[in-house]
């Protein structure tokens, strides 16, 4: 996968940036190098700690995702069914109970959202269009103004405040994901 500031090309179905159950590595990563397993949320099964049935990439593939932080319920409490998790360095483990999947122990190393397969096609969309460095509510070239956490940009404070109330809020920090991935170097 290039690495570009001016073009989008994270592809989701690269099974060496993001791996499905048949294609996880089998050792630790090296510090340089990462991948990101991505599953969706297909039921709540929590007892204790919070617990997840998860799908895999791979469709009929499932497994289990249990938060085993310091404060578990707090870092899971943006796990509904239907979204994604994203683990980063995701080694799968088989559990007491004889099920297998991933244990989060870093908050650090996941991402939770609803949206971030639809993010990724937009952000690939505006880039196939040339509108990847334009601002994103009105599509001006310009790149006067970028929100500081995601670099996405807009051309007045204007544009930025409409699309912080709109929609920008609530998907700041995938977009960030997304952006960070785009520039990494992947296998």
């Amino acid at each position: 996968m290039p690495v570009s500031q001016r073009r989008y090309a994270v592809d989701l179905e690269d099974t060496i940036a993001f791996p499905d159950i048949t294609h996880v590595p089998i050792f630790s990563p090296h510090k340089e190098r990462n991948w990101y397993i991505l599953t969706e949320i297909v039921s709540d099964e929590t007892v204790s700690r919070p617990t997840f049935r998860v799908e895999d990439k791979l469709a009929g593939n499932y497994r289990v995702v249990v938060f085993s932080t310091n404060d578990p319920v707090t870092y899971a409490k943006e796990c509904k069914v239907g979204h994604m998790i994203c683990i980063k360095n995701g080694l799968p483990k088989q559990f007491l109970d004889g099920r297998y999947g991933y244990e989060i122990e870093n908050p650090w190393h996941i991402l939770v959202h609803q949206v971030l397969r639809e993010l990724n096609a937009e952000l690939r969309k505006r880039s196939d269009d040339g509108l990847l460095l334009s601002c994103v509510v009105c599509n001006t070239p310009k790149e006067n103004v970028g929100c500081s956490n995601c670099k996405t940009r807009y051309c007045s404070r204007e544009c930025m405040k409409a699309d912080w109330h709109s929609r920008h809020m609530q998907i700041c920090n995938v977009l960030r994901a997304l952006h960070k991935w785009n520039r990494m170097l992947w296998g």
